[in-house]
């Protein structure tokens, strides 16, 4: 039986706009149970999420190889959906390293990458998902350049609220040239301080406005747990993605006062405490 598994991401996050990722250890698994007259995807996501060809990890798959021999999948996941953690991020990488798995394409890990960021339009969470840790990746030209990141040694506190995003708002197409710089400047101070292991100078960056102003303005938690976590002197929340998931990045030693300080906001929903995942999609 072949088993494949890719952890949740957060990406596209802060200044790394569409570059910065961070694996987290919450996943997606999929199962190769055996070949069949048809697909059928046994799974845990809902009654909604198709069990036949039409499930988007079929589909994906078999558009990359259309001959794949239909087969009884199980699919399991861990990882909240429409909630800004890269599920569907996790569901693409599993689809190709399904048809890589039974077509026998041998696909090298860029490869994979290079396919999941064209598709995606931005390669920080499918850079994450693949590589494990923090990585930061461009997309150019339908080329992908990725690397590993230094960071500190993080926890995500995750908060979940009971809503989910059902459309994500998108950013505009074009930017002013001094918010592109600003962000693009912020960006390259949060890599030098994350490598100088300077934690409150990286988590104040973390929370520059950047170039997600409206889609921060749809998540009012994000400035409520702001304004608690900096009472402790913790910085480093942020909007996952296009949220509405609110992950708070956080060295260990701060991670019980910080979720004893969340308690009091009584938010509707829940907060988890997630580990980073050093490594990324696996297949056994």
């Amino acid at each position: 039986m072949i088993t494949i598994k890719v952890p949740a991401t957060l990406g596209d996050f802060g200044p790394g706009v569409a570059s910065i990722g961070i694996a987290l250890d919450r996943y997606l698994t999929l199962e190769v149970i055996s070949a069949n007259d048809v697909w059928l995807v046994e799974h845990n996501l809902g009654e909604t999420i198709p069990t036949d060809a039409t499930n988007y990890i079929v589909a994906v798959a078999q558009n990359l190889y259309p001959n794949i021999t239909p087969h009884r999948i199980r699919v399991t996941s861990d990882i909240p959906l429409r909630q800004g953690l890269g599920s569907s991020t996790a569901a693409l990488l599993a689809a190709i390293e399904l048809a890589n798995q039974l077509g026998e394409l041998d696909l090298d890990d860029y490869t994979k990458l290079t396919l999941a960021a064209r598709t995606e339009g931005q390669p920080a969470n499918v850079t994450a998902a693949l590589l494990g840790g923090v990585t930061v990746s461009y997309l150019e030209a339908g080329n992908v350049f990725a690397s590993g990141v230094v960071a500190p040694a993080y926890q995500a506190v995750i908060y979940l609220p009971e809503y989910q995003r059902e459309v994500a708002t998108h950013r505009p197409e074009q930017f002013s040239q001094a918010a592109a710089m600003a962000t693009a400047a912020a960006g390259n101070m949060l890599l030098a301080a994350w490598q100088n292991q300077q934690v409150v100078l990286a988590g104040q960056l973390l929370e520059t406005v950047g170039l997600d102003t409206a889609r921060q303005a749809e998540v009012p938690e994000l400035a409520k747990i702001r304004q608690a976590s900096h009472a402790l002197e913790v910085y480093g929340t942020v909007l996952a993605g296009p949220g509405p998931a609110i992950v708070t990045l956080v060295t260990p030693d701060k991670v019980n006062d910080l979720l004893d300080v969340l308690a009091y906001l009584a938010l509707p929903g829940k907060f988890e405490v997630v580990d980073i995942a050093n490594t990324g999609m696996s297949v056994n």
